[in-house]
């Protein structure tokens, strides 16, 4: 039901064309169209409040009613961000005061994936709907997990202001779960109909998989020495900054355009981020033996694990795991406790490989990249 509100293909009852005057029976039709709705999420009192709240009793139309749970999972994260604004201002905990500055920008994090959604929801086209729903887990997956990754930063606090916070952004993650389920439930019966299906994530049956671009396949292709990069680092000053750090800063927010950055050989002791804003970006070094980045941000020196990684792509969605992880600070004992952190098997690990997620046998070994396509040798095999 909710597949055929979201597409278009119901008839008079979804489309918001009521035959009825009578106010109390057109109430009661947008009741049903509400309930229909939320009837795969897993908080459905609070979804149907929460759309009865917003919608009223003139809405009837599926793809207005899908686009106002994005809205009220928006609304309900906005409320939270408020509060976690008042709890900052009144936490003593250096540790606290951190987690909810990061909060702060998860939160904002989670709004803007959601906008997106509303955005690429309302502008759809039929024919690419498989691909827009992909896209919209992707990014209520993301939103989810800021939300829960902003909680799990008060790990160690010595207050109670975690729980303040979870308490605050209860609402926001049930509607934002609600929200991914209906997304689900719509993908499920498209998958159930027999049409042909599109995937842009398949190989096109030439040396590259379909979601790489023509352009993005050119630079693949090209030599190293033939690729002309828009900034050079080197630590010795010959390039443009000497920092990884300083010639980020020169990438064009929000930009279309590929953005190389060619970084010469030597070690780099910085921590890398690369912001929402820096998109399409290409880092070419060395060598894998010749261009080192090294960073040493850790939680026991009070850092976030988020922020801990030594390059810090804010990416759209994730889940933290590892797997046969080995050196001096591999033994797990000591680790935070999160609950998004996920234990894989070698199986699941394989799907991450080079070989598996990428493809990367179809395409890299004609850039002459030297690449594992697998999993090492696990550790307990090579001992």
């Amino acid at each position: 039901m909710v597949v055929a509100v979201t597409i278009g293909v119901t008839g008079d009852y979804f489309s918001g064309r009521s035959s009825e005057d009578d106010d109390s029976k057109h109430a009661k039709t947008s009741t049903k169209a509400i309930k229909e709705i939320c009837q795969p999420t897993d908080y459905k009192q609070r979804c149907i409040k929460s759309l009865t709240s917003v919608a009223g009793n003139d809405t009837t139309d599926g793809h207005e009613l899908i686009k106002l749970t994005f809205k009220v999972a928006i609304d309900e994260i906005k409320k939270a961000l408020s509060q976690s604004s008042l709890l900052q201002k009144a936490a003593d905990d250096p540790r606290t005061s951190k987690a909810l500055e990061n909060c702060k920008e998860l939160m904002n994090y989670a709004i803007e994936d959601l906008k997106n959604s509303v955005k690429h929801f309302d502008e759809f086209d039929i024919g690419e709907i498989e691909e827009l729903i992909e896209d919209l887990r992707v990014w209520l997956s993301a939103s989810m997990t800021y939300q829960e990754t902003c909680l799990d930063g008060f790990e160690g606090a010595e207050d109670d202001t975690g729980k303040k916070m979870r308490k605050a952004l209860q609402g926001a993650s049930e509607l934002t779960s609600n929200t991914l389920a209906i997304i689900n439930e719509i993908s499920s019966l498209i998958n159930s109909f027999e049409h042909p299906k599109t995937n842009r994530r398949t190989s096109t049956g030439e040396d590259f998989p379909s979601w790489v671009s023509d352009g993005r396949r050119k630079l693949l292709e090209a030599h190293p020495n033939t690729i002309k990069p828009d900034v050079v680092v080197a630590k010795d000053g010959s390039g443009d900054f000497k920092t990884i750090t300083s010639a980020l800063a020169k990438v064009p927010k929000k930009s279309n355009e590929t953005f190389i950055i060619y970084i010469k050989k030597g070690i780099y002791k910085e921590n890398v981020t690369v912001e929402r804003s820096m998109q399409n970006v290409v880092m070419i070094g060395d060598g894998q033996t010749e261009t080192k980045i090294t960073g040493n941000r850790n939680y026991v020196d009070g850092t976030p694990t988020f922020k801990t990684a030594t390059v810090d792509f804010a990416l759209s969605t994730c889940f933290y795991s590892e797997f046969d992880n080995r050196g001096d600070g591999s033994p797990r004992t000591n680790r935070v406790k999160w609950r998004c952190i996920k234990n894989i098997t070698a199986e699941h690990a394989q799907k991450f490989t080079v070989e598996k997620f990428l493809r990367g046998n179809q395409w890299i070994k004609a850039s002459g990249v030297p690449f594992t396509p697998g999993l090492l040798p696990l550790h307990s095999q090579s001992s």
